[in-house]
């Protein structure tokens, strides 16, 4: 009876909430079930997730979505515990010490300690750690302990909770759109809540792409950011790419459109730069604040996009975006190679639940 269940698949218990209004957190979650959707059957809790981030995750047909906090727990509580049947993976995106983070390790921790009783695993994957700090860390270190296996998005994570491997961010699992007719496009990709470079920095971003023939743009792709894209735009005379008041799902046309036409994705929105590097262009990064988590996502996909030197002047800006548009090759090859590691990855979770 147990080897006809597994022939069957198992049923899989997970939660992909996230921020509603940010494209990002949408398809890294998507990447993530692409890849492992075929496994078994889904049970997802999705909270009071609006409908365009529901759709932009494109979950496997028969998932079983939960808006229920207690109905999904309950479920997860007593699937976790028909022997080989079941399995739970973790929420994938960046985790924090925060009160909310701590309970979510705790929900983790329990879920994966009834699994192991049961043979039922539970999987860490695709996650980046923003911080260590107890106690409000222990909820995702005990969850960390618990599970059959981790696998941070970057190496910084698995060295502040000191056990896992590392692999690409989810995002880089996503198929690309086809390319346009000619890149041409530098494109901005910048948060609202940090910093910028200098306005003299990205006006010699603009002079570098107006020299080449390429014409500069701003994007978003985050709703909150929209506003502050709109006046970014207007200080530097150039177009804006975004909708205000856009839900994903359009979101994602304009950008990957956009994206699929250019040659540069410049900024700190690290999942815009993902995106349009899937999407063909090469990415960039020019900070106007300290860095907390670009370079080490990137670097996870073998992608070193910073330059030896601080980029401080418009020359220095040349040098970089001419260094960075002579590598094409790499980039593409590395982008491709990062989405080949988490087939892999994905292939051997599949066998380990079978």
């Amino acid at each position: 009876m147990g080897d006809a269940a597994l022939s069957q698949g198992r049923a899989l218990y997970s939660y992909l909430t996230g921020q509603y209004d940010n494209l990002g957190d949408a398809i890294l979650r998507r990447g993530m079930m692409a890849q492992l959707g075929p496994v078994g059957s889904w049970h997802v809790y999705l909270g009071g997730a609006p409908s365009d981030y529901v759709a932009s995750l494109e979950l496997p047909g028969g998932t079983t979505i939960y808006r229920s906090f207690v109905v999904w727990f309950l479920a997860a509580c007593i699937g976790m515990m028909r022997f080989r049947r079941s399995a739970f993976v973790s929420n994938p995106g960046e985790i924090s010490s925060t009160r909310i983070e701590f309970l979510w390790g705790v929900v983790g921790s329990v879920l994966m300690a009834i699994g192991m009783i049961f043979q039922n695993p539970g999987y860490r994957l695709g996650i980046g750690a923003r911080d260590k700090s107890r106690p409000l860390s222990l909820g995702h270190e005990t969850a960390t302990r618990l599970a059959a296996r981790t696998v941070w998005r970057d190496a910084t994570s698995s060295e502040l909770f000191g056990r896992g491997d590392i692999a690409p961010d989810w995002a880089f699992a996503l198929s690309g759109r086809p390319p346009g007719n000619d890149r041409r496009f530098i494109a901005l990709i910048y948060r609202s809540d940090k910093p910028l470079p200098s306005l003299e920095i990205l006006q010699a971003v603009g002079g570098w792409a107006a020299e080449r023939g390429k014409e500069l743009l701003v994007v978003t792709q985050v709703s909150r950011d929209y506003h502050a894209n709109c006046r970014l735009a207007k200080q530097l005379n150039v177009p804006h790419i975004g909708r205000e008041g856009a839900n994903l799902i359009q979101m994602e046309h304009l950008v990957r459109a956009t994206y699929a036409e250019t040659s540069i994705v410049l900024g700190n929105r690290i999942h815009g730069l993902i995106l349009g590097a899937v999407d063909g262009a090469v990415p960039a990064v020019i900070l106007g604040h300290p860095d907390l988590k670009v370079r080490r996502t990137l670097r996870a996909a073998g992608l070193h996009l910073f330059a030896a030197a601080p980029i401080s002047t418009p020359e220095s800006v040349v040098a970089y975006l001419d260094g960075l548009e002579g590598g094409r090759l790499e980039s593409v090859k590395a982008v491709k190679a990062a989405g080949e590691r988490l087939r892999q990855l994905s292939c051997s979770i599949r066998d380990e639940l079978v």
